[in-house]
């Protein structure tokens, strides 16, 4: 018996030797944790099955604007306001198990400018059969939408510049042409001078109209959002195209359900006539127009399409065409589909162009419910 006694304090020690060493093992990794989560950029948020912040780490306060000390308090109390409430709607859903795992561009309004985030949210598995949580990434990708920016004005000057100088040569020429006839008192001077003059008239006006655009754009006000239905907007814009073109034909395919989203019916009508204006005269006048609307309730979103069946556009042009001065067209300042994606843009939106069979292209509007 005392031997046995002994070697049974023996395994207890041994036990509690091997159990104290597990146990600085996972401090020493629980500390290797904190330290990495504090000292990375992205943020990480981390939400139990209750919807309550149980970690929350510096990127992510300082991505998001959180006070401190919001760990332990209930998720939709702390993330409020635009973007945040988006990013609230993506733990929800996942919590809910509707959806396994979730991506999505944020756009979030903070004290100095704002914040372009990716934002990923991934189930974290519960312990001994709890329910599951959520782990929310955040990565910061307001640097690189500035670097685009940049790049992306430096091409619209580079643009300005070009397009500036293809009417100033007609206008030049003209003008030597005239002088050139009145001092050699041509015979025909007279019709040298309406023409050359109708040409002078004609590039200054479509030069008027590049800098007004190109001004226009610059100008931009900032979205009036308020509820208003996405429906009654695009009937709006299509009633001007009643009757306009014969050879153009428009099926509107409008969903039953549609929800009131918070938008500016002025400038979400601007969206809807350039998309359209584009999709008719990607058609040559002669086509099919299919404008539609759509309720993704999974997704808390509302979608509007606009398809035609013209000859599409290549994979390769696609990402270039929300960028200021792309254009896929002979003449134009290139501004308009930039000017619709600053818009959707406003309204903490998404655009994405994409084929439509058999053959065309479809834009897709995308607003949060």
């Amino acid at each position: 018996m005392s031997e046995r006694l002994a070697r049974s304090e023996e395994e207890v020690e041994h036990s509690r030797a091997g159990l104290t060493r597990k146990n600085q093992e996972l401090e020493a990794r629980r500390r290797l944790m904190e330290t990495v989560l504090e000292t990375v950029g992205t943020g990480v948020v981390v939400v139990d099955a209750e919807d309550t912040l149980t970690a929350v780490n510096a990127a992510a306060g300082r991505l998001l604007d959180l006070p401190p000390d919001v760990v332990g308090q209930p998720a939709g109390q702390i993330l409020t306001g635009s973007g945040r409430q988006e990013i609230l709607g993506l733990i929800e859903r996942l919590l809910s198990g509707r959806m396994a795992r979730q991506e999505r561009e944020v756009l979030v309004p903070s004290r100095g400018r704002d914040r372009h985030l990716a934002v990923t949210v991934v189930p974290l598995p519960g312990s001994l059969g709890a329910p599951p949580g959520a782990v929310v990434v955040l990565d910061d990708l307001t640097p690189l939408m500035r670097a685009q920016k940049v790049a992306a004005w430096g091409e619209v000057a580079r643009k300005l510049a070009h397009e500036i100088k293809n009417p100033l040569t007609p206008i030049q020429l003209s003008a030597q042409r005239i002088r050139k006839a009145h001092l050699k008192r041509a015979p025909d001077f007279e019709a040298i001078l309406v023409e050359c003059t109708g040409t002078i008239v004609q590039e200054v006006e479509a030069l008027k109209n590049l800098v007004d655009e190109f001004a226009q754009f610059a100008r931009l006000p900032a979205a009036n959002l308020k509820l208003a239905s996405l429906q009654e907007v695009a009937e709006q814009a299509l009633s001007l195209y009643d009757g306009l073109f014969a050879g153009v034909a428009i099926d509107r395919r409008f969903a039953p359900d549609l929800p009131s989203v918070r938008l500016d019916p002025d400038q979400m009508k601007r969206v809807v006539i350039n998309l359209v204006d584009n999709a008719i005269e990607a058609t040559e006048k002669k086509g099919k127009i299919s404008i539609s609307t759509e309720y993704d309730r999974e997704m808390g979103r509302v979608r509007l399409g606009v398809a035609d069946d013209g000859p599409g556009i290549p994979p390769e042009d696609r990402d270039r065409l929300f960028v200021p001065s792309f254009s896929t067209k002979k003449r134009g300042s290139g501004l308009g589909l930039a000017i619709v994606n600053r818009i959707v843009q406003e309204h903490q939106g998404t655009i994405r162009v994409e084929e439509s069979p058999p053959h065309g292209t479809r834009f897709v509007v995308e607003l949060p419910v």
